[in-house]
């Protein structure tokens, strides 16, 4: 700190009033001799002539020469008295000035030391802000050290995921292979699944009066036992998901081998049997779970092959690819857009290709834009498609989404005459045509 503020001798300012006082004094002294020679002279002068008046004349004639010169001597005097007081009045002006500029000095002085306090407050909390900043850097590094731990974590993740969807990419295969065995066996199974669910209630119902109904319990487990041979036979046409069947099917002989225990030795192993039951629930849901999932890809191979059959589209529907696409006349918001076209049997479009993007844009009016089926409403910054994909290909304009006073949620396609044309974030709200896809 002590480079930022320049050392300053303040008491060698004080040289030129210091000068002034010497000078004043040197002139006052001149003065007192002058005066002091004159008065010295004239006494001897006057009390020769008065003492003897004889000679007198003998040394008038010297006398006049003397005062001769004296009287230039004195006129000497009176000139340089003329410049002393001349230089004595400057030198007041100057003392007056350096007074002044001593004064400001002595503020300066008052201000700059007023200053270096400040810095040295300064400079103490900007010591105290480094070492604050030391140990943020510190945890910055703790946290970059760690990150980078996570990343390599995640990628090693993102290969292993990566093995994993090329090996569902293949069961998928395998799974439409067999989807024309599972139109078949659908119905069986899910009468199957209607027995296990009543049965699978009954036992639940008959385990918490074990004591009074063990021969209807024994009855259950029998049928529990048909049933689960009926599934076994069924799930054996389902190649794609014979392992986890064969999985299921294993967990219920256990389960069935722990019952059986239990109703042999009821008084001792109550508390296995009611173990037992809940084994037999938590498989009762997985399996619902599995139908669901199994349900849910039926729907979407049925779907995918209709796609494929290449239906003809319906008037004022047109042909692309594997879907058919409908323009509105009318206007209406994105709420009410998708709406009609559910009700028509589709949805709004999902634009997953360039080349579904540049047959859009070749169909519609130039600022024409209709609404598609892209929005962030359920998550701010994250685009969806109303099939609940995430958008990957994008075609947004320079600056879109910026999601304009925070109320724009929904996508809308806006025609080019050039190119394949681009998206914008619009409010939900706005009325406009829609594009719907089947």
């Amino acid at each position: 700190m002590t480079g930022l503020i320049p050392k300053v001798d303040y008491p060698k300012r004080k040289q030129p009033s210091r000068c002034v006082t010497v000078c004043l004094g040197l002139l006052c002294a001149v003065l007192l001799a002058g005066n002091i020679g004159q008065f010295v002279y004239y006494e001897i002068i006057i009390q020769r002539t008065s003492a003897d008046p004889t000679q007198a004349g003998t040394n008038i004639q010297g006398g006049q020469s003397s005062y001769d010169a004296l009287t230039a001597e004195r006129t000497q005097l009176e000139a340089r008295l003329t410049n002393l007081t001349q230089e004595k009045h400057q030198c007041q002006q100057s003392y007056n000035s350096l007074t002044q500029k001593y004064d400001q000095i002595q503020s300066n002085h008052k201000n700059l030391t007023a200053s270096k306090d400040q810095l040295l407050t300064n400079q103490g909390n900007l010591q105290s802000e480094r070492e604050e900043l030391q140990m943020s850097m510190i945890m910055l590094r703790e946290n970059r050290d760690q990150l980078q731990s996570n990343y390599t974590s995640l990628k090693s993740n993102k290969d292993q995921l990566q093995r994993s969807y090329n090996a569902l990419n293949v069961s998928k295969t395998q799974l439409q292979i067999s989807y024309s065995s599972l139109e078949i066996d659908k119905e069986q199974l899910q009468t199957s699944y209607n027995t296990l669910q009543k049965e699978n209630d009954q036992l639940q119902t008959n385990s918490s009066n074990l004591q009074s109904e063990k021969e209807e319990l024994q009855m259950s487990m029998i049928m529990l036992r048909e049933n689960r041979d009926q599934l076994q036979s069924n799930y054996s046409s389902l190649e794609s998901n014979k392992d986890q069947l064969q999985r299921s099917y294993n967990t219920m002989s256990v389960s069935k081998n722990l019952l059986q225990i239990s109703y042999n030795s009821l008084w001792r192993d109550k508390e296995q049997l009611q173990t037992s039951c809940n084994t037999l629930k938590r498989e009762k849901n997985q399996l619902q779970t599995n139908y669901s999932s199994l349900a849910t890809d039926r729907d979407l191979l049925e779907k995918r092959i209709n796609k494929l059959k290449g239906r003809p589209c319906q008037a004022g529907w047109r042909k692309f690819d594997i879907s058919c696409y409908f323009v509105s006349n009318a206007k209406k918001n994105w709420t009410l857009s998708r709406q009609d076209c559910i009700s028509k049997g589709g949805d709004l479009v999902v634009i997953d290709s360039k080349e579904e993007q540049v047959f859009l844009n070749g169909i519609l009016a130039v600022r024409q834009n209709a609404w598609i089926g892209l929005t962030d409403s359920l998550e701010e910054g994250t685009w969806k498609w109303v099939d609940g994909t995430p958008a990957t290909q994008t075609f947004w304009q320079p600056g879109q989404p910026n999601s304009f006073n925070g109320n724009q949620d929904c996508g809308e396609i806006v025609p080019k005459s050039t190119g394949v044309g681009e998206w914008n974030d619009d409010g939900c709200f706005s009325e406009q045509i829609w594009i719907c896809e089947r």
